[in-house]
């Protein structure tokens, strides 16, 4: 009598839950809770810092520099008067400009811009992995959640015929253990519905963890709605466009490495004083304007060796890309394939159910007549509870098909 309460009551909560939630709910919370997302987020606000420390560079650089020093010299000690002039003393404010660096000054934004263009293409991808496993830990979770609904209609069937086999059993009609064979019935699928909880509580604290929600609440779910939506187009996925841009970060380093054999200029001017003796100071102010130029002649082919290395890489890129059009396409083709053996299983599996169902039907009325076995009628049940699992199994395999291809990126 207890266990036949606590399935009731376990029946009873699961459906009058007020707070039934959604695999949208879930997904929102999932991306919202993400640290890995957030992370994402704040490298890609660090790439916006990273344009402006680029350009701050590339001003006027004013530096304030000053010095005292003296050199004592004394019966054959101390440095040569003619290197340290026995002292210096400095003050002077400078200041420091780079000439003709558009060029350079464009490509080293254009790193920051493709590394900040790559950092959204891996968190695109990121998001499209985790909706791809809530989706995936929902869908799994809601099967046992209907799992249990169905196993209590079939407890229902089973009691509701327990009430009219005991009559039939005192008129003689049916057996004693025909009586007791249905209580064992009723007994195995109360237990059912409880492995169904407990396994329902599981996948729901899994559902859980991976949103990062810490609430221990049973919900109820409601029936996700999940529709073929991802058209694959090859070109426009995610990864394709990851390669694009690997391709322009090798095009922007080959670039940088070129500029930095060419010519660099950059005008100079500092204004202060500088004396070798204190007493000096005074007289010593002065200023000074000059150009520095550099410009490298000979490195040991560093050069050639910084472009080999960068071909190197785009090698291994088109090698990474044409594997990916490879594998993707035949994926897409695979389960395009299976989801159409799927539609095809799953209409096969619902007429069969509702020639089973009218079976089913058919049996209840003939029991109260006493005009068949009652252990076929068991039989019969049993072939509707594991169509029905058929069912619910092949209807789960195919929402875990459109899970796959929708994220397919």
């Amino acid at each position: 009598m207890f266990k036949h309460t606590y399935i009731f009551i376990l029946f009873v909560l699961l459906a009058s839950l007020s707070d039934a939630q959604t695999l949208g709910s879930y997904l929102d919370t999932g991306l919202k809770n993400s640290p890995l997302l957030k992370d994402y987020n704040n490298q890609i606000r660090s790439g916006v810092v990273d344009s402006g420390l680029v350009a701050s560079t590339y001003k006027t650089q004013v530096n304030l520099t000053s010095q005292a020093m003296v050199a004592p010299t004394a019966n054959n000690f101390g440095y040569d008067a003619a290197i340290t002039n026995g002292g210096n003393f400095s003050g002077m404010v400078s200041a420091n400009q780079s000439l003709f660096n558009k060029k350079i000054k464009s490509e080293q934004f254009k790193t920051i811009q493709l590394a900040n263009q790559s950092l959204q293409v891996t968190k695109k991808l990121s998001e499209t992995e985790l909706k791809k496993a809530i989706t995936n830990q929902y869908l799994t979770a809601y099967s046992q959640y209907n799992q249990i609904h169905f196993n209590q209609s079939v407890l229902k069937l089973l009691e509701d015929e327990s009430s009219t086999l005991r009559i039939l059993v005192q008129k003689g009609i049916y057996l004693q253990t025909d009586y007791l064979t249905l209580a064992a019935s009723i007994q195995n699928q109360k237990i059912s519905i409880k492995q169904n909880f407990i396994q329902f509580k599981n996948e729901l604290a899994t559902l859980n963890y991976i949103c990062g929600i810490t609430d221990t609440t049973t919900v109820s779910l409601q029936q996700p709605d999940i529709r073929l939506e991802n058209i694959f187009d090859l070109n426009n996925s995610l990864q394709m466009a990851q390669f694009r841009i690997d391709s322009l970060k090798n095009n922007n380093q080959k670039a940088l490495v070129d500029l930095n054999y060419r010519p660099q200029l950059s005008a100079f001017a500092d204004a202060g004083f500088n004396a070798v003796s204190a007493v000096n100071i005074p007289s010593n102010f002065g200023t000074s304007i000059g150009l520095n130029f550099t410009m490298p002649l000979y490195d040991g082919k560093q050069r050639k060796q910084q472009h080999t290395k960068l071909s190197i890489a785009e090698e291994t890129r088109q090698y990474y890309k044409d594997f990916y059009k490879k594998q993707f396409g035949q994926q897409y083709i695979q389960l395009k394939e299976q989801l159409k053996l799927d539609d095809e299983l799953i209409a096969g599996i619902k007429s069969q159910l509702a020639s089973q169902e009218q079976l089913v039907a058919l049996y209840k009325t003939e029991i109260e007549k006493g005009l068949v076995r009652f252990l076929d009628f068991l039989t019969v049940v049993n072939n509707y509870v594991a169509t029905k699992n058929n069912l619910t199994v092949a209807e789960m395999n195919r929402l875990q098909i459109l899970n796959q291809i929708n994220y397919l990126k």
